[in-house]
């Protein structure tokens, strides 16, 4: 009998994507077509912020075809968003041939729902502010507020321990602190998701 697949949002998503890479691994296309779908866009746009557009799709192509090649030594995949995202990056660091990534924001980086020109000229001065971290600053903020990833899944992403992530984060929010105290407002909306 043949299991029903859909795509689910909210917060049961990571248990549910972990269900569908079951069926992946038991050889469901469809749940494998599920997955690549729902994250194809949050990789691309953590790739390029190292790589340029062709590059990076060059990159998702080539990791989900390691997946796939490789799919029976990646059975116990508990949360296939940050497994995915280290692949990539690994994958990223092939194509560099470098173990040193240089992280960039880039535009579409901050997202906005409202096309208000305020609202928009501070996220452009948050992003200046942003633009100040160093390179592993700007990545440890960017997979903690605009990914969503917790302190343990960038530990294991970037292959650095929880202690260096939690150190990393709490530096960087003092820096932004005391560079955009006049954006402190928008700041507050950053961390408090």
């Amino acid at each position: 009998m043949k299991k029903s697949i859909t795509v689910a949002t909210g917060q049961n998503d990571n248990d549910h994507h972990a269900e569908l890479w079951v069926l992946f691994i038991e050889g469901d296309a469809s749940a494998f077509n599920i997955l690549y779908s729902f994250y194809y866009q949050m990789l691309y746009n953590f790739g390029k912020r190292f790589l340029d557009s062709t590059e990076v799709e060059d990159c998702i192509h080539d990791t989900f075809l390691n997946i796939l090649k490789y799919k029976n030594s990646a059975k116990n995949v508990s949360n296939v968003k940050a497994y995915l995202f280290k692949c990539l990056r690994n994958q990223i660091y092939k194509f560099k041939k470098t173990t040193l990534l240089e992280f960039d924001l880039i535009e579409g980086t901050i997202p906005y729902e409202e096309d208000d020109q305020d609202k928009e000229l501070l996220l452009k001065q948050l992003k200046k502010i942003i633009k100040k971290l160093s390179p592993r600053e700007r990545e440890i903020i960017y997979l903690k507020y605009f990914q969503g990833f917790n302190n343990i899944e960038i530990s294991e992403l970037l292959d650095i321990n929880y202690q260096t992530v939690r150190n990393i984060l709490v530096n960087a929010i003092k820096k932004l602190r005391v560079l955009g105290e006049e954006f402190i407002e928008l700041l507050f909306l950053l961390f408090s998701k």
